[in-house]
């Protein structure tokens, strides 16, 4: 297919992708997305719901710039006007859910629930990225089995993600299968960021906010940032990294301005 029928879209989530720290796996997959989607592209529809992808990655470690950027690429390759990324857990099966009292087996429970819960087909395009790290010990029942059959019936308008924290090889190989019964699956690994990745993220944020700390500033920084993304029970990743940044932004104008900084 030509490349100018693509809009720039496309390059620029590719581009984007390269910027990120690591994640070297979800960047290959943007990659194998695109290719694939352009292969196809001559011979057949151009739809997403083809295959799905499971993301091991833990909380605030750039989920959501990762599925952003998937809905970026696919809004380009699709040409589609809007293609919005939508975040859902699934809910384990709680019999205080339960809407017909003849039905109340977890199968029946958990059914009714992804009906409710906006899961099925929206009839527009969308990414659709259910948290399953409830499920993580319970992908081989029939419960969650039923979940999957139903999704692969409704997906044609949607590109569905699983998403999994950063787990084990094992684990993670456990999960994948379970999903293969139903899907093509991407695996998509996000390992566990060290304290020294969270501090070079810090200085190229502090860089594009031209802010410059000295050498004694800039190990303090990092005593600060390696203590707490070592120990803090409340880290979020790089989300606390952003928050870091936004108090000392804040700290700075008002020693440079003074109380005229609303």
């Amino acid at each position: 297919m030509k490349q100018e029928t693509y809009p720039d879209k496309i390059g620029d989530a590719i581009r984007a992708s390269l910027e990120l720290i690591g994640a070297d796996e979800f960047k290959q997959y943007l990659k194998n997305t695109m290719e694939v989607a352009m292969q196809m592209a001559g011979s057949a529809p151009l739809l997403p719901m083809s295959r799905a992808a499971l993301f091991s990655i833990n909380d605030g470690d750039g989920l959501s710039t990762q599925l952003h950027l998937l809905a970026e690429l696919w809004q380009g390759l699709t040409q589609e006007r809007y293609f919005p990324v939508e975040y859902r857990e699934l809910r384990l099966p709680d019999r205080m859910d339960a809407k017909n009292l003849s039905k109340l087996s977890d199968r029946d429970i958990v059914l009714e629930n992804i009906a409710e819960d906006g899961l099925l087909s929206p009839g527009r395009a969308r990414v659709l990225c259910l948290d399953i790290t409830k499920w993580l010990d319970r992908v081989e029942r029939e419960d969650f089995r039923a979940v999957l059959s139903r999704l692969r019936l409704e997906r044609w308008e949607q590109v569905t993600v699983f998403r999994i924290p950063a787990v084990d090889e094992l684990t993670l190989r456990r999960v994948s299968e379970a999903i293969g019964w139903f899907f093509n699956v991407d695996v998509v690994h996000t390992p566990p960021y060290s304290a020294g990745d969270y501090y070079a993220y810090l200085l190229r944020r502090m860089k594009e906010k031209e802010l410059e700390p000295d050498a004694r500033a800039s190990e303090l920084i990092r005593e600060a940032v390696e203590g707490r993304a070592l120990r803090d029970g409340c880290w979020w990743g790089f989300h606390s990294i952003d928050i870091f940044l936004e108090n000392t932004v804040f700290n700075v104008l008002i020693n440079r301005y003074g109380a005229s900084v609303p």
